[in-house]
């Protein structure tokens, strides 16, 4: 298997990964699904849960918001996803990326796994890991070069991306063909 980006973002396989890694994004999930489900008592995940369901509407593919049931386009579902688990600050963190990667990371999947259904529980898992490394990867490279700057925003539109381009099959060989339709 090549090890540059791309190729690690589409052929990652879920055989491949280590059982500690297996183990390591099954906690994760689980503790971002408490911190999503503590988040949507927050004023500010009501807020953008609201705002993505009467402004971020969609004729053609949609998925729904985190522990509320309406629909979204995926990018407005994400947002509030995201919305919803920073809104506690309780999510998970690495010190050198100085940010949160699951807090995008996982709204994003989710987004993308409801509006492709055909995503199985090891897929799942293996594109949650393959953005949390390519987000922790950013992170790092992004805080290396200003190691003052603080804000996940920053980078984690990279691994959102790269999950996206993971699950619609955008490679070089076929960048139009999704995979899970």
């Amino acid at each position: 298997m090549r090890t540059d980006a791309s190729s690690f973002i589409a052929d990652l396989r879920y055989e491949d990964l280590p059982r500690a890694v297996v183990e390591q994004a099954r906690l994760c999930l689980l503790d971002l699904a408490g911190v999503a489900a503590a988040g949507t008592a927050t004023d500010m995940s009501k807020i953008m849960r609201n705002h993505a369901a009467e402004n971020f509407g969609s004729s053609t593919r949609t998925a729904r918001l985190l522990f509320d049931g309406r629909r979204a386009s995926p990018v407005g579902a994400a947002m509030a996803g995201a919305a919803t688990i920073d809104s506690v600050d309780g999510h998970d963190g690495h010190d050198l990326t100085k940010g949160h990667t699951g807090a995008a990371v996982l709204p994003a999947l989710l987004a993308f796994a409801d509006s492709l259904p055909a995503l199985s529980g090891q897929e799942f898992l293996t594109a949650l890991v393959v953005g949390y490394e390519i987000g922790t990867r950013a992170g790092i490279a992004l805080h290396a070069a200003s190691p003052d700057y603080h804000s996940s925003g920053a980078w984690n539109a990279l691994p959102c991306a790269a999950i996206g381009a993971r699950l619609q099959n955008l490679t070089r060989a076929h960048p139009t063909r999704p995979r899970y339709r």
